[in-house]
């Protein structure tokens, strides 16, 4: 990854979480498109940063705030309730706090300004190119999870004008809607160079986002649904950890972290913890917002995408649909553009790709196309978005305790002079972090593959498992 420091070119970070699951991949590749933040192109220990503590708060909020909304009701049932979730939750936030503030220190000791510069100082080049490799199939996971929630808000609209079986009707079929949706809608943002003209698109996720809540929080008062409760086996501790990787991509801002660091205004921890806390705090009160109504008023029927367990024509539901489906439009363009530029920059640096800049126009189109097609069919024989975020959930847990523990094992273990208790006690900790992240990756990994090879995942409506 190059390096930020040493320039007076002015950039503009970019932040593409600001609607729903836009990660941020770095402050070169996703520069000058989605966010109102310039800095000097300097270390963040050196250079006066611009950001306010609200400001960052804001930024923060909308990198981890996405589609992990929709899928909370349906992670309280598979952690066995409102009690085991809220525990879960509550603990693997500690857990992400701390490797918030781990990536901060590192940074701030380091000079860098973006998540994979951490990495790559800290751990080594082999690292740093694995990060980079992590970024692109999380980028290529949120897009292929975009597409299917577009054809879960199809499928409920067309449930409603058609009946149940709508999916007879070859243009009634998600097949059709999410191929002619995207190719029409969201394909034709993503070939540009730039993405400016989504420089706003933020104010549109933050807007879905809350009307998402509203919807889930009002079903539950009008829509008379009765909550179903399956029984567990004595194993069903064992089954609270299948809500982890929806917890892990609902909360990963971390790849947008340093960079926001980097923008702080008289940075230091203190003004730091500040950010964090109050951020985390507010993901966490909407999240479990989400998911406590929700489990209430649909219990283990909640599917992974809430607002396909309610009445579609109800009027809270029709705006969060109407909402959601604008913010993937605005969202895709971004999220792949952030996981484009990344890949192009991984190609760069390991020359796979001679005259690069030369044929970059060629090469854009051709990648682009390719990029839309895979996430499309990808979309269209994955069952529902649940599937997905499994996936892209482990990786997520990567961003947030393998990567950062083994740079606080690394830094710490590499400081000069002699190791105090608290030296080793951290090193233990990053240490704890890595093992325990790279097990719960496994595990949450194998679990989706297994899930999706084993052909039992529920379908995201009932007409295609009928048809």
């Amino acid at each position: 990854m190059p390096s930020t420091n040493g320039s007076d070119k002015e950039l503009i970070i970019h932040w593409p979480d600001g609607g729903y699951d836009k990660k941020a991949v770095n402050l070169q590749e996703c520069t000058g498109s989605n966010g109102d933040i310039s800095v000097p192109q300097q270390s963040p220990a050196t250079s006066a940063g611009t950001a306010s503590i609200p400001a960052a708060i804001f930024i923060v909020v909308n990198a981890a705030m996405g589609a992990g909304l929709l899928n909370f009701p349906s992670a309280f049932s598979d952690a066995g309730g409102i009690g085991p979730a809220i525990a879960m939750e509550l603990t693997f936030c500690v857990f992400i706090i701390s490797s918030l503030f781990i990536l901060a220190h590192c940074a701030r000791k380091y000079q860098c300004s973006t998540y994979q510069e951490v990495i790559e100082t800290t751990c080594g080049k082999g690292f740093g190119i694995a990060t980079e490799v992590c970024i692109i199939l999380y980028m290529f996971g949120t897009c292929i999870a975009m597409l299917m929630i577009i054809g879960d808000q199809f499928d409920k609209v067309m449930e409603v004008l058609r009946g149940v079986d709508f999916c007879a009707h070859w243009y009634m079929s998600r097949k059709f809607t999410i191929s002619a949706f995207g190719i029409l809608f969201v394909l034709p943002l993503c070939i540009p160079k730039g993405i400016e003209f989504l420089r706003h698109a933020s104010i549109v996720g933050v807007i879905a986002t809350i009307v998402v809540v509203v919807a889930v929080v009002v079903q539950y008062f009008v829509s008379g649904l009765t909550p179903v409760h399956v029984p567990r086996g004595d194993d069903s501790w064992a089954l609270t950890f299948r809500a982890s990787p929806a917890i892990f991509f609902a909360y990963q801002c971390h790849v947008s972290s340093v960079p926001v660091y980097a923008a702080l205004k008289r940075r230091t921890m203190a003004r730091w913890s500040v950010v964090i806390v109050f951020a985390v705090g507010l993901c966490a009160s909407t999240y479990t917002l989400t998911g406590v109504f929700g489990y209430l008023t649909l219990g283990d029927a909640a599917k992974s995408d809430v607002l396909q367990s309610y009445d579609a024509s109800q009027p809270s539901v029709i705006a969060a649909r109407i909402g959601v489906v604008i913010a993937m439009v605005t969202s895709y363009p971004i999220v792949h553009f952030c996981g484009r530029s990344a890949l192009f920059t991984l190609v760069q640096r390991t020359s796979l790709i001679r005259a690069f800049e030369e044929r970059e126009k060629k090469i854009r189109y051709v990648a682009t196309l390719i990029w839309f097609s895979l996430t499309l069919v990808l979309a269209l024989v994955v069952p529902n978005i649940g599937v997905a975020i499994g996936f892209v959930g482990g990786i997520a847990g990567c961003f947030i305790l393998v990567f950062p523990g083994m740079a606080l094992a690394r830094t710490v273990a590499d400081s000069p002079g002699v190791k105090s208790v608290k030296s080793y006690a951290l090193i233990l900790y990053g240490l704890f972090l890595f093992v325990g992240g790279i097990f719960l990756f496994g595990e949450i990994t194998t679990r989706a593959i297994l899930d999706d090879a084993s052909g039992n995942a529920a379908f995201s409506s009932e007409c295609y498992e009928r048809h």
